[in-house]
């Protein structure tokens, strides 16, 4: 009977366990380790991506909302002065008949340039212009002048209260009423026919008393530069305008109003 040999009986599973040990230590190859990493650069990559898009996006939304609010609040304002002019407080006693200031006026910007708007109505004690200065005295005249600040892209607002405003200058200004403005256009419906319509549209009409709408558009500007590509935007003109290097994101806006107390079958 042979006899098995014990040395190989023990040191044959030592060698196994060796073996085994050898091959989970084994760890990734040169091709392995290039190919985790691409594949690792490219998830980045897509990552990254996605991350500024959205995030370009944000910028551009959050942005626009705040043109929009800005916007409304310039055709607010304008409006509501440009409603109020010609205003007279006829008392119930007295011979006072009609308004006797100048109810709207403006000056037309050369080459391009910004306009002026300037409406006048009667104060009454308490009430405000648009400086916020409360009229206090009976028997004056509430004037708001508009201008923009070009080199500050600001629209302002100069009022006076007086018995007979003095006109405005070509340097008057005011109260800053809001920032990045670039444009105010303003274009007058006129009444030539006596039915309370208007019938044209002027940049400067020759005989104020025949004016019953103002067309007014203002251009507004975002805060932040670098918001949207090179491209177009469209202005107060209607036309096509190349987008700055800002980069800035831009819209016009534009209302009509009327001249309340020049038109009394129209709200």
């Amino acid at each position: 009977m042979i006899r098995p040999d014990s040395r190989i009986s023990r040191t044959t599973p030592l060698l196994d366990a060796r073996e085994r040990r050898g091959r989970m230590q084994n760890g990734f190859t040169l091709v392995e380790l290039m190919l985790a990493m691409t594949i690792s650069l490219v998830l980045l990559l897509l990552i990254g991506t996605v991350f500024v898009s959205s995030r370009q996006a944000f910028r551009v939304q959050e942005d626009g909302a705040r043109i929009q609010e800005s916007g409304r609040f310039a055709l607010e304002i304008l409006g509501r002065s440009i409603k109020q002019a010609g205003f007279a407080d006829i008392p119930f006693i007295g011979d006072k008949m009609a308004f006797s200031g100048t109810a709207i006026n403006g000056t037309n910007g050369a080459g391009g340039a910004a306009d002026t708007l300037t409406v006048q109505y009667d104060g009454i004690i308490g009430s405000r212009d648009c400086e916020g200065t409360v009229v206090i005295a009976a028997g004056t005249i509430i004037q708001n002048h508009f201008n923009l600040d070009a080199a500050n892209a600001e629209l302002q607002c100069a009022g006076t209260i007086a018995v007979t405003p003095p006109a405005p200058g070509p340097s008057s200004s005011g109260q800053v009423l809001l920032n990045n403005v670039e444009d105010l256009q303003v274009l007058y419906g006129i009444d030539t026919t006596g039915d309370q319509s208007a019938n044209q549209y002027v940049a400067v009409p020759a005989n104020w008393d025949q004016v019953v709408t103002a067309r007014i558009c203002i251009l507004i500007r975002s805060e932040k530069m670098g918001v949207v590509a090179a491209g177009y935007y469209l202005g107060c003109n209607s036309t096509a305008v190349a987008v700055p290097a800002d980069r800035r994101l831009r819209q016009a806006f534009s209302a009509t109003y009327n001249l309340r107390n020049r038109v009394n079958t129209i709200p």
